[in-house]
């Protein structure tokens, strides 16, 4: 029998981790990799949404947290993904939350969409992390909104560019549900 894990790496590998002899892949960094991950691949499949929105859930065990949430585009389905295993474990109401790249300049305004209001705790999910540059935008537009940060839970880290360090250095604890080593271990 699979963990929870094992089985959220294997599908992460199968459909998102893309593989070359050199490095042909340009990451958001702007640094070329042997290795690229697409965890939106991955985050289309409703076992993989399960299983992140589980882990995430069962590492929150204990903890008050009122939302969830990161930079748009890749953390939104993991956002939602916590929040209805919250719910569906409990009943307890985790609003999901997406930072927009630019603030909204019509209706309400703001970087943030969500029901969030300042004073709320809020975890800081993310898809990839590299050398932490979107992360650390999510936790910076989050705190101007006045979210209480001090947790980032990541789906994958490359454990590259200080990715972690980088984070850390918010003032925050970061995780992460797998690595790219995990995932390499599974192509072999």
């Amino acid at each position: 029998m699979h963990s929870a894990k094992q089985r959220l790496c294997e599908i992460l590998s199968q459909t998102s981790l893309r593989c070359h002899n050199e490095a042909v892949f340009r990451l958001a960094s702007g640094k070329m990799s042997r290795y690229y991950v697409d965890c939106k691949q991955a985050l289309s499949d409703p076992e993989a949404r399960a299983l992140v929105g589980e882990l995430i859930a069962s590492r929150l065990a204990g903890t008050s947290v009122d939302a969830v949430g990161g930079m748009e585009l890749g953390a939104y389905p993991i956002a939602i993904a916590v929040s209805d295993a919250v719910f569906r474990a409990g009943g307890a109401k985790l609003k999901a939350f997406v930072v927009r790249k630019e603030a909204k300049q019509h209706g309400v305004l703001g970087q943030i969409a969500g029901h969030v209001r300042p004073g709320d705790k809020a975890l800081i999910v993310e898809d990839v992390v590299t050398a932490g540059t979107s992360t650390i935008r999510a936790i910076s537009a989050a705190r101007d909104a006045g979210l209480i940060v001090d947790r980032v839970i990541a789906l994958l880290d490359r454990e590259e560019e200080n990715g972690r360090a980088n984070i850390e250095a918010q003032g925050v604890s970061f995780e992460a549900l797998a690595t790219l080593s995990d995932l390499l271990s599974q192509s072999q």
